[in-house]
C-alpha cells in the first residue's frame, strides 16, 4: 500500500509528465490496484441488474473516464504531501488499510484515508477509499442512484449526465 501511495504521490507531484501522458500513468495505477468492475457495479447497485450488457459497457467506461479525469484534473493542488500508512487491520470481508496524506506545510491539512481491499486470486485490489469517514464509493452510489430514480429508473439518463460531467472535465485539462 505505500507503495502505491508514493508512486500516486510521485506521478501527482511530477510536474514532466503532464496531459494525456499523466492520464495514462494514473489509468495504469488505477487498474493495477483497484477493482475498477466491483467498483462501477457497487456504485450502481440494484441498478446494474437493470442494465443492458451495453450499457453496462458504456457505464464502466465513462465510470473509469470520469474517475481519471476527475483525479487527474486535480493533481496540480498538490505539492510536498507524504503518504504514511498507519495501521491495518480485517472489517467483515475486507482488509482496511489505514493512511494519512501529511502535508508538512499545512499540518492541519493532513487527510485521513482507509482503503478497502478484497483478495481475489491471491491479489488484493482496492474496492473503496473513505476520506475522513466518508465512503467515495456510496457518495456516488447515492449520487447515481438520484440521478437513476429522478428519471423514472431508466439507465440511460444516467450515462447522458455522466457523459456531460467528463465532457466538462475535458474541457478543463
Amino acid at each position: 500500500m505505500a507503495g502505491l501511495g508514493d508512486s500516486a504521490l510521485a506521478l501527482v507531484t511530477d510536474k514532466a509528465v503532464v496531459g494525456e501522458a499523466r492520464r495514462e500513468k494514473f489509468r495504469m495505477l488505477l487498474n493495477d490496484h483497484f477493482d475498477l468492475n466491483w467498483i462501477g457495479q457497487f456504485v450502481l447497485g440494484r441498478n446494474w441488474r437493470r442494465a443492458s450488457p451495453e450499457q453496462r459497457e458504456t457505464y464502466l467506461k465513462l465510470f473509469e473516464e470520469s474517475i481519471v479525469f476527475t483525479y487527474t484534473n486535480q493533481f496540480d493542488n498538490y505539492s510536498g504531501q507524504k503518504f504514511e500508512v498507519t495501521g491495518s487491520g480485517e472489517n467483515g470481508r475486507y482488509t482496511v488499510v489505514k493512511s494519512n496524506i501529511v502535508d508538512p506545510a499545512s499540518p492541519q491539512g493532513n487527510v485521513l484515508i482507509d482503503w478497502r481491499l478484497i483478495e481475489d486470486g491471491g491479489q488484493f485490489k482496492i474496492v473503496d477509499v473513505v476520506i475522513e469517514g466518508i465512503s467515495m464509493g456510496i457518495t456516488q452510489r447515492n449520487e447515481y442512484s438520484s440521478v437513476i430514480e429522478s428519471n423514472g429508473g431508466k439507465i440511460e439518463p444516467l450515462l447522458a449526465r455522466m457523459e456531460e460531467i467528463l465532457e466538462g472535465l475535458r474541457k478543463r485539462t
